[in-house]
C-alpha cells in the first residue's frame, strides 16, 4: 500500500503541473475529437488568431483540487480531481454544430484580458454584443479544440514520479488519471 504522505506529495505535484499547463499560452484550434488536436482556426481578415492562455477569470485555476481518498469498499486510495465544468471544455474541447449559450461567452469576453479592444476593417471598435456573436458563430461552426491539459500535466511530472516513487506508483497514477478522464467524458 502507498503511504498517505507520498500520495499527498503526488497530489500537490499534479496540482502544480495542472496549473502550469493552464498558464501556457495557446492558439485557438478547431475541435479535433477527444484527445486529438484540432487544426488552427481559419483566419478571416487581417488579424491572425491570437495566442493566449486559456484563463479568463481564474476560476478554473483557483478551484482545482487534487487529492487521494480511500475507497470505502476496497480500502484502496483513489485519485480525486475536482474542478469547475469549464475544466472539461478546456481539456476536451467542444464539438461544432450549435452556438454556445450567450451568457458564458459574454462573461468570458468581459473577463478575458486583451479581447475588449477588437477593431473592424475600418478601424472602429466592435461592440461587445457583436464580438460575442462572432465568437459564438465561430464556436458553432468550428467547435473549440481542447488542450488535453490533464494528460500533459501528468506527462510533465511522470519522470519525477518514476524516479522518486518507482514504476508501481507511476503506473497507478496513470491508471487513476485515465479513469478520471473517462468519467469526465461520460458525465
Amino acid at each position: 500500500m502507498i503511504e498517505q504522505g507520498i500520495l499527498n506529495d503526488i497530489a500537490a505535484l499534479l496540482k502544480g503541473s495542472l496549473v502550469k499547463q493552464l498558464e501556457i499560452p495557446r492558439r485557438s484550434t478547431t475541435y479535433g475529437g477527444p484527445g486529438r488536436p484540432g487544426l488552427p482556426k481559419p483566419v478571416s481578415g487581417r488579424y491572425p488568431t491570437p495566442i493566449s492562455p486559456p484563463i479568463a477569470s481564474g476560476n478554473l485555476i483557483r478551484n482545482i483540487d487534487v487529492r487521494f481518498i480511500e475507497n470505502p469498499q476496497t480500502g484502496i486510495p483513489e485519485l480525486l480531481m475536482e474542478m469547475p465544468i469549464e475544466g472539461f471544455f478546456v481539456n476536451e474541447g467542444r464539438r461544432p454544430g450549435r452556438y454556445p449559450p450567450v451568457g458564458p461567452i459574454d462573461k468570458w469576453v468581459r473577463q478575458k484580458q486583451g479581447i475588449s479592444g477588437i477593431r473592424d476593417a475600418n478601424g472602429r471598435f466592435l461592440p461587445r454584443k457583436t464580438l460575442v456573436f462572432l465568437i459564438r458563430r465561430s464556436i458553432g461552426k468550428y467547435g473549440y479544440g481542447g488542450n488535453d491539459f490533464i494528460n500533459k500535466a501528468y506527462d510533465k511530472i511522470q519522470q519525477q514520479v518514476l524516479e522518486k516513487y518507482g514504476d508501481y506508483v507511476a503506473g497507478y497514477l496513470q491508471f487513476q488519471i485515465d479513469q478520471f478522464i473517462d468519467k469526465l467524458r461520460t458525465t
